[in-house]
């Protein structure tokens, strides 16, 4: 399932506003058969209650998506209200809540009724609320978080941890966590955190609708194929058909198929379409593909899904993108870095930036999963990711597995979920679901099971670097014998020379890199032998931007609030400054030294747009962009006018064109064109 975040931007004006006109507002939206209205914003919150009753009293407020809280709170119910106009009822359609990213047990309930929970921080999930909405009246959505305890660690069991030391009360849960090593004692808290960190989207679509579009596009045959899943009622004979958009631009058409059973599969040639990738590989070129369903003639559901063209490969022991040898080299975030929960486009692009600008050409998530706000700039900005979620991080925060047989089951099911909400992102050009696993568990019992459930959701796709498709080597700066002696490279030769599947250097582990005199002279040789070796790339867990401090003060383009207030190791977004560290010279900068690619033209290019001073009545509290015309395809997306007074909306939109905004001013509807442009390049 592909979920788009659309969260919210607060750069200055970047569309031209023209004067507004009278116009109904909220009947051009009802009229859409599909719509994404971004619940962020104020919630309310209560901190440590039962899940049996939703509270009555003692609500504060906090911004959602907030940063993980990682202070041993146990549970937080939350709790947000918007009001349901009486023109969005219309007959068949039906209505969703989806949450972006939650920890670790969540449950969603309407009005105050229970419709689902869902176990797991690393994958998004959506339910229907269809029957519970209130038309014409106020609406209550609430979520219920809890970390990984008792009744709140996989369905259908209870887990005991009353044996676990006081040190580390969430013995068992944690091993359903991935790690986020710290100081003692709060290292066992952190890792087991509890909040709503991701967006959370209401949304309607018609009766009979496109649950799932999946593009998969194949270099070796010059062919797309559009993967369908169709979902609903009033089937009957419905045909599906697709179109790929270059902007405006119809560029490929897809033949119609039947529908068949609730799925699709229509399949084109396409002699000449720009390949996704960096440089040498391609360039970041996004296409949209357009697919509607059509029953009786006419047209029931449109749904609007951007991806890259490119494949990825196994050939002997070399991995291919685009027919070329794939060479990735780049490192990996610490855990539960702020910058990921940041949920900020901004501060996200120029962090990907700066890697490329330090020649990497990819990033491993590893500890959780990246979220959609990331890997969407990762696609824009032509960034390799590899798809990564759990690590146990063992020995520095020690877990406990209550059942082999229940972890196994439940981390199978959580990877293919994972898999399934984000394989239509090219980004990720390899999986590497899991690292190092709870002690007790054997990786060659439990990865080809994780593998088995990633390859059925991704039909065989990407490789898998767990040893499945590509082996996978960790490398240690230093010998044991002397930390400040580096190693000279021969095991890792001796390995390479071995293998018969590519090798892929997962982490170079060690001391602060620039402390050591040896440091170049080691990636060098390593950097070297796994070129010319026969190896995949590089991958380190040392920060390119490490110990460079500052004090993020800028609006949030997810809203307000959802950034810390202290100074946080990133880079300076607000004036776009940054200097190589000693470790990214070395390091990463060996990459353009072999390939010479211009890595340091790519910046974001989804549109971003801000509205302020609007003004409204309760019953329309959600303002709204609507694509108009050709040059921004897309559908309706709408957000909740900020609850702080200033009358503000932030949109981020997949595209960049023309749109209408509508809203209502007190009891005016108002319709103004804007124009929404792509951020200014960095």
């Amino acid at each position: 399932m592909k979920l788009k975040v659309f969260a919210c931007a607060t750069v200055p004006l970047f569309a031209a506003l023209v004067s507004p006109v009278r116009a109904p507002a909220q009947d051009l939206v009802s009229r859409t058969p599909r719509a994404d209205i971004t619940l962020n914003g104020n919630w309310q919150y209560v901190l440590n209650q039962s899940q049996s009753l939703i509270p009555t009293s003692g609500w504060s407020t906090t911004r959602v998506p907030e940063l993980p809280r990682m202070d041993g709170t146990s549970s937080v119910w939350y709790q947000q209200t918007f009001f349901v106009p009486s023109s969005w009822n219309k007959a068949g359609r039906r209505f969703f809540i989806t949450l972006e990213k939650a920890g670790h047990y969540s449950a969603i309930y309407c009005n105050g009724t229970f419709v689902y929970d869902h176990f797991g921080q690393f994958s998004p999930f959506q339910v229907e609320v269809t029957g519970l909405v209130l038309f014409g009246r106020n609406n209550q959505i609430q979520v219920y978080v809890h970390k990984a305890d008792t009744t709140y660690v996989r369905r259908g069991v209870y887990i005991d941890q009353s044996s676990c030391p006081s040190y580390n009360p969430d013995c068992i849960g944690n091993a359903y966590r991935s790690a986020a090593p710290s100081y003692p004692p709060r290292q066992y808290i952190a890792r087991n955190w509890v909040g709503l960190v991701g967006d959370v989207t209401f949304s309607w679509r018609p009766a009979l609708y496109l649950s799932d579009v999946f593009p998969v596009s194949s270099v070796q045959n010059l062919t797309l194929t559009a993967n369908l899943q169709v979902s609903g009622t009033g089937m009957g004979t419905t045909t599906a058909q697709a179109t790929v958009l270059d902007g405006a631009s119809t560029v490929l058409t897809l033949p119609s198929q039947p529908v068949t059973s609730g799925a699709a599969t229509l399949e084109a040639s396409w002699t000449n379409p720009v390949f996704w990738g960096p440089a040498p590989y391609g360039q970041p070129k996004l296409y949209t593909l357009k697919t509607q369903l059509v029953r009786g003639g006419v047209v029931v559901d449109t749904a609007y899904t951007q991806f890259g063209f490119r494949e990825v490969w196994v050939s002997g022991t070399e991995v291919m993108l685009n027919g070329q040898k794939l060479w990735p080299v780049g490192n990996y975030l610490k855990p539960l870095s702020p910058i990921r929960y940041i949920n900020d486009r901004r501060e996200l692009g120029f962090m990907l930036w700066t890697l490329e600008a330090s020649g990497s050409n990819l990033i491993q998530s590893h500890w959780d999963d990246p979220g959609d706000t990331w890997l969407q700039l990762a696609d824009e900005m032509g960034l390799l990711v590899v798809g990564s979620y759990f690590c146990d991080g063992r020995p520095e925060i020690q877990s406990m597995v209550d059942s082999v047989s229940g972890w196994t089951d439940w981390e199978v099911a959580t990877a293919g979920e994972w898999a399934l909400a984000r394989r239509n992102h090219p980004s990720i050009i390899m999986w590497r679901p899991t690292d190092v696993l709870p002690e007790g568990l054997s990786s060659t019992t439990v990865d080809p099971q994780i593998a088995a459930a990633v390859r059925d959701a991704d039909k065989g796709g990407r490789p898998i670097a767990d040893g499945n498709d590509i082996e996978w080597w960790t490398q240690s700066m230093t010998v044991p014998r002397d930390p400040q002696e580096c190693d000279d490279g021969s095991a890792y030769a001796a390995q390479l020379a071995s293998e018969t599947k590519p090798l892929f250097t997962k982490e170079i582990s060690g001391p602060p890199y620039a402390a050591l005199a040896c440091a170049s002279a080691f990636f060098n040789t390593l950097y070297s032998e796994a070129y010319t070796g026969g190896g995949l790339g590089l991958v380190t867990a040392q920060a390119t931007f490490e110990n460079q401090t500052f004090t993020p003060t800028w609006f949030s383009i997810s809203g307000i609030g959802n950034r810390p207030t202290t100074s946080q190791t990133m880079p300076d977004w607000m004036n776009r400054t940054w200097t190589p560290t000693s470790y990214s010279t070395q390091f990463a900068g060996l990459y353009e030294s072999y390939f010479q690619p211009s890595l340091l033209n790519t910046s974001p290019t989804s549109g971003d747009y801000q509205a302020s001073g609007l003004t409204s009545a309760l019953a329309d509290s959600v303002a709204f962009l609507i694509p108009d015309g050709g040059t921004a395809p897309g559908q309706p997306l709408g957000v909740l006018i900020a609850q702080d007074g200033s009358g503000t909306a932030w949109f981020v939109v997949p595209g960049t064109g023309t749109y209408k905004l509508l809203y209502t001013n007190g009891a005016t509807d108002v319709t103004e064109g804007v124009a929404v442009t792509a951020p200014a390049p960095f």
